[in-house]
């Protein structure tokens, strides 16, 4: 081996062998996955382990990519900016978009870029790549959990809102009516009492399956308040009597027994409908309307349901 003679030059060469080696290290063992691109073509010099993992391809294989190969092309206006970055600021990022991987399948990821000279002044880009999709998968679980009551899946209160003024926006544009179903449910409290938290909850499950499966329109919506309180969204209906008749069909098969861990049990459900525009057009009255009606039904052993009235 050649001893190197110990000179300023000498000590330099020896410093960016060194940095070179830890630099080295670091990319092929970082978590994150890294890229160095020839700035002027945009061609793969190295790639890292974690960037192999992520898309299932071999070193080699990656290497011999063009860019869009596991680019989507939905995302070249991305692309196109990052490049204008680079060369105004030198750097870009970070952004999300997404990887296609061997098998075809897609996956988030977040990039960065910073644009850099190697050892041979060559024009290089590195690319910092991160897997997000657990990231992702958090996000939309925080964003379910947002938006959706735990116990049955069905839309909560926030949701119901969202949906409630969208599909008003729509009824008023088209002159069509909307009817909003508020649902409680009749002597569920003895059913907590006698069998147990564990045997309601369970209950509640099994009624709003009881709903969606009567409620067939993508445009409708079953949402839950909380407690034993539903409510229904029937938008883009040509008659009140289309309300009515769901109203009674709901309450028929609420009716049926419910066999909840070898327990039967039956209960029955009150509805108060209130009509867009008759009963009001905007959501707090509808609510306020539909809510005074089912407690009139409530209080009227001979109806399941009951149309507002002024």
């Amino acid at each position: 081996m050649t001893k190197l003679i110990d000179s300023p030059d000498n000590a330099l060469a020896l410093k960016l062998l060194r940095s070179e080696k830890i630099f080295s290290t670091l990319f092929q063992l970082s978590p994150v996955g890294m890229a160095v691109v020839d700035a002027n073509t945009g061609k793969f010099l190295e790639v890292n382990d974690s960037i192999l993992k992520s898309t299932g391809y071999a070193k080699q294989e990656f290497i011999n990519l063009s860019y869009w190969d596991i680019t989507p092309r939905e995302y070249e206006a991305q692309e196109q900016q990052q490049l204008k970055d680079l060369e105004a600021t030198g750097r870009f990022g970070p952004n999300q978009k997404e990887y296609i991987r061997k098998d075809g399948t897609k996956y988030p990821i977040s990039i960065s870029g910073v644009a850099l000279t190697d050892i041979d002044g060559k024009q290089v880009v590195l690319g910092i790549i991160e897997d997000i999709t657990k990231q992702k998968a958090y996000e939309h679980k925080l964003e379910h959990f947002a938006l959706y009551d735990p116990l049955t899946n069905l839309p909560n209160r926030r949701l119901l809102s969202e949906n409630l003024q969208k599909s008003l926006a729509q009824c008023k544009r088209n002159k069509k009516l909307l009817a909003l179903l508020m649902l409680d449910l009749d002597k569920f409290k003895p059913v907590n009492d006698t069998f147990g938290h564990c045997i309601g909850d369970k209950l509640l499950i099994e009624i709003a399956q009881r709903i969606k499966g009567i409620i067939h329109r993508e445009v409708d919506t079953v949402a839950r308040l909380g407690g034993d309180e539903f409510v229904i969204i029937l938008p883009q209906i040509s008659q009140t009597e289309d309300a009515i008749k769901l109203a009674e069909k709901i309450c028929n098969a609420l009716n049926q027994p419910f066999c909840i861990e070898k327990n039967n049990i039956t209960i029955s459900a009150s509805i108060g409908i209130a009509m867009f525009p008759a009963h009001g057009n905007n959501e707090k009255t509808l609510m306020k309307n539909a809510d005074s009606a089912m407690y009139k039904a409530k209080k009227n052993p001979e109806y399941s349901f009951m149309l507002f009235e002024d």
